[in-house]
């Protein structure tokens, strides 16, 4: 079975905006009043999240020699929420280094650097950071994300247990859903939240996104319209918007969407916009930029896995895909197609074991039985174990979906003609319109097999002869040459039979002549060949033999079949 790139394109946001709608480390701290007294204006820019204007009005006191620590500590949370984690980071660390600290930030800081670890990725050091964090509601969220990632289920379960009945911890146990695949589950939470919210907008957001996740993206589309509204300018909602169009319509569309934001002036979230910028341009310039962006953004080492499957690299696909554990169905279903691979160029049959477990692993799954890629997944794990019966109960599920894929379609054809459904394969095979498809040897073999099965085996003996001197063309010979000779038309196996003589030379290639020479002269005795066809086959019969001495049986049986003829008034 093969996959598109596009089937592993996701949206990515997970939690990267979840956590920030609350301001990191600044829940019971109170200096925040006394800094924001000493810098009215600065106030203002918060208010209208500018925060680059915030940290340049911060970086100007500091130049006229203010010496306060607010500045700092002001100046590191503009930058987290500027999503420059690692900057933010570095001061807060300074910070604790300082001596005679304020309470109010001391206290403080320990939950700070758990956030910014946290959205860097350090997991192991977040939760070291926040041990000396004082208990609190952004602690206990913190501490249900740390142990989602770290898998630790007691510990998510403890934090779930601890959870309030307000828009903040909702949002955290929204978000755990979201990251579990439990989109339903979180879309009832955003939808509770907004009934006595109205004016919580982005909430729509992440509505919207988990729409998207369930393939609703129409649906996804008209909620995130009330966020764009108010709106438009946002990173987030701007990228999921292109998504939605991509899904919807095309790559181009998307790009032109994406494009508008992708500017220096929006500086969060443009990772995110980086690699969507490659998906949506169907992988140009992929291997300059999804390479450092692998530890960024997670479906950047899916991708560049897709890239390296495409270049025929199966090898470096699987060094990428086996560092990390699988956590999501693409990562399952891109294993499998790696196993695929490494099976189809080695022979090792643990490797078509792996591909038929993984692919079993997500179509079984509950989250994605329903989906189309879970039936795309069962189908092609049923298909590996050659149970084709079972294939066709899945594809044809969602052939709807795939009318013109020339993948589906490639795939759905050969699973036809397996269990002989063969005037459907064939209507499938010369539907697809990639060239690379339609000359490759398992699109030519099946397409021989077909028009032979239907009874056209004049076209499958011209599609032999545009083959002639490739590297398929002599198996696609042997191929129509036995399945014409079995199905009875046996002018067309006896001239594969007489190319393959004159290329071979083996005896088994003789033997195939002068059966399906013989088959055509018992046609004409049943009506069913005319004196042309005839005439054809025995001068196949006649024709020297391009690697062998003269053979005596060829012309026993002209002579003995050229008799019958005459005496039947048959002009050969």
């Amino acid at each position: 079975m093969s996959f598109d790139f596009d089937t592993y394109t996701t949206f990515i946001i997970t939690n990267k905006y979840i956590l920030s709608r609350s301001k990191p480390a600044t829940e019971n701290r109170t200096g925040s009043h006394s800094a924001k007294k000493n810098f009215p204006e600065f106030e203002d820019f918060i208010l209208k999240r500018d925060y680059v204007g915030a940290i340049t009005l911060l970086e100007f006191h500091k130049h006229e020699g203010r010496e306060d620590v607010w500045l700092e500590v002001w100046t590191a949370w503009c930058w987290f929420h500027l999503g420059d984690y690692r900057r933010a980071l570095d001061l807060y660390l300074q910070l604790q280094d300082r001596d005679n600290l304020d309470t109010r930030i001391a206290d403080n800081l320990p939950i700070d650097l758990a956030v910014c670890y946290f959205y860097l990725g350090m997991y192991k050091e977040s939760q070291v950071a926040l041990e000396d964090a004082p208990d609190c509601a952004l602690k206990n969220r913190l501490q249900l994300h740390l142990a989602h990632k770290l898998g630790d289920e007691e510990g998510m379960m403890a934090a779930h247990a601890a959870l309030r009945d307000v828009p903040e911890d909702q949002l955290s146990l929204a978000a755990v859903h979201y990251l579990r695949a439990h989109y339903q589950e979180a879309i009832d939470v955003y939808k509770k939240l907004l009934l006595d919210r109205r004016t919580y907008l982005a909430l729509n957001v992440y509505v919207a996104l988990c729409y998207y996740k369930l393939d609703y993206y129409d649906v996804s589309q008209e909620v995130l319209g009330v966020y764009l509204a108010q709106h438009p300018t946002s990173t987030i909602a701007g990228n999921l918007k292109a998504c939605n169009l991509f899904r919807l319509y095309n790559g181009k569309a998307a790009e032109n969407e994406l494009k508008q934001i992708s500017s220096e002036q929006h500086t969060f979230g443009q990772d995110l916009v980086r690699h969507n910028l490659i998906v949506f341009r169907n992988g140009e310039g992929a291997l300059k930029v999804l390479p450092e962006l692998v530890d960024v953004v997670p479906e950047a080492r899916l991708n560049l896995a897709c890239v390296r499957l495409r270049r025929g690299e199966a090898l470096e696909a699987r060094d990428l895909l086996q560092p990390v554990e699988a956590s999501s169905p693409l990562h399952y279903i891109l294993r499998a197609v790696v196993a695929v691979r490494l099976y189809n160029d080695t022979g090792d049959e643990e490797q078509m074991k792996l591909a038929q477990h993984n692919f079993h692993l997500v179509g079984s799954s509950a989250s994605e039985c329903d989906t189309i890629p879970g039936r795309q997944c069962m189908a092609s794990s049923y298909f590996l174990a050659g149970q084709f019966e079972e294939v066709l109960v899945y594809l044809n599920s969602i052939k709807s979906f795939f009318v013109n894929d020339d993948t589906f379609n490639f795939n759905y054809a050969q699973a036809k003609a397996a269990t002989g459904f063969y005037r459907e394969a064939q209507e499938c095979l010369l539907a697809i319109h990639d060239e690379e498809i339609r000359s490759s040897f398992t699109y030519l073999s099946f397409l021989c097999r077909c028009h032979v099965m239907n009874k056209e085996a004049d076209l499958a003996w011209d599609i032999c002869s545009k083959a002639s001197g490739t590297p398929d063309g002599f198996a696609l010979l042997q191929l129509v040459a036995n399945d014409s000779y079995r199905m009875g038309q046996f002018l067309v196996a006896a001239k594969c039979f007489h190319t393959l003589d004159r290329l071979d030379g083996g005896p088994e290639m003789w033997e195939g002549l002068r059966g399906a020479v013989c088959g055509v002269a018992q046609s004409a005795a049943a009506g069913k060949a005319g004196a042309g066809e005839l005439r054809e086959a025995l001068a196949l019969l006649r024709g020297p033999p391009a690697r062998n001495p003269a053979r005596p049986a060829a012309d026993h049986i002209a002579r003995t079949i050229t008799k019958w003829a005459h005496q039947n008034r048959i002009p050969v």
